[in-house]
């Protein structure tokens, strides 16, 4: 297929963040000199992939808009229409939320091979060592589609338009703190006194769910998975972590106030009170379209 309009969204680098007011200047340099370096590296990796993005889609004759992230807003694409993500895992999951409807690719402008440095972008196909190649194949259109499931929610009966490319986490804001809530999976019920839940989709399942203890999982099984984070083990559980079916949903009963919703760890949760009824599940005709490149 040919896509109508290109548009790359360019993140804001954390230096950018740092000195945009003079407040952030100041919590800067009261950071490590190690952390300095590594934020200063990275604005500087970014810069240079934006360079080398702009020279070669010019030199190839792809036409681009490129788009502040702050200004994501002004974008309205069509269905039909190329999202670039140039930044990270993060300005990909904020491109997915923002254009839910169009295809996007996912670019890592801050790519390195050294473990500790730079990015690894798991949600990113295209780095500094295949840009080339991989614009070449976006004009020659020898690439292909992926489907990435997306997840979704439903509360007290009403559907919630948000959706979630890795994960949607429920529990308390304060990590500390301990909830209460009634699981129900697959007929089977339990109340859990924890840290909260984690529900993944297969490509989520490599990021927080991972890290939290889970096994990852195939992104082409259509299904999602869970896991109980911190559970009062002194008591006689009949599960605390699964995987859910895309016949079936996950069913929350929240026994407490003030719980948060998250989705893709993004800053604005939504609150949940006692009583409230959560059911998250993989969202229908609502997977995210992203462009793969073949192996070379």
């Amino acid at each position: 297929m040919e896509f109508n309009q290109i548009f790359c969204i360019l993140k804001r680098s954390e230096q950018e963040y740092y000195h945009s007011t003079q407040q952030r200047s100041n919590r800067f340099s009261k950071l490590s000199p190690i952390k300095q370096q590594k934020i200063n590296v990275s604005h500087e990796n970014q810069v240079k992939f934006v360079a080398d993005l702009k020279k070669l889609t010019q030199e190839l004759g792809l036409k681009v808009n490129y788009i502040a992230a702050t200004d994501m807003d002004r974008v309205s694409p069509g269905k039909n229409d190329l999202i670039i993500s140039c930044g990270g895992d993060g300005t990909f999951l904020s491109c997915a939320q923002h254009y839910q409807n169009t295809f996007i690719l996912g670019m890592n402008s801050d790519f390195s091979h050294t473990v500790g440095v730079g990015s690894a972008g798991a949600l990113t196909s295209t780095n500094w060592t295949n840009l080339r190649q991989n614009l070449q194949s976006l004009l020659e259109k020898n690439y292909f589609i992926d489907q990435w499931s997306r997840l979704q929610v439903k509360i007290n009966g009403e559907l919630i338009p948000r959706l979630a490319v890795n994960d949607i986490y429920f529990g308390q804001k304060i990590a500390y703190q301990t909830c209460n809530f009634h699981i129900t999976q697959s007929g089977v019920q339990e109340d859990f006194e924890c840290s909260g839940v984690l529900c993944c989709t297969g490509m989520g399942s490599h990021a927080w769910y991972y890290n939290a203890g889970g096994s990852p999982f195939s992104n082409e099984i259509d299904a999602f998975g869970f896991k109980v984070l911190f559970p009062n083990l002194k008591r006689n559980l009949q599960f605390t972590s699964g995987i859910v079916s895309n016949r079936n949903e996950l069913i929350i009963f929240s026994e407490g106030d003030d719980y948060i919703l998250s989705f893709d760890s993004r800053e604005d949760v939504l609150t949940m009170e006692l009583g409230d009824e959560v059911r998250i599940f993989l969202a229908p005709d609502k997977d995210v379209r992203v462009v793969s490149f073949y192996p070379a």
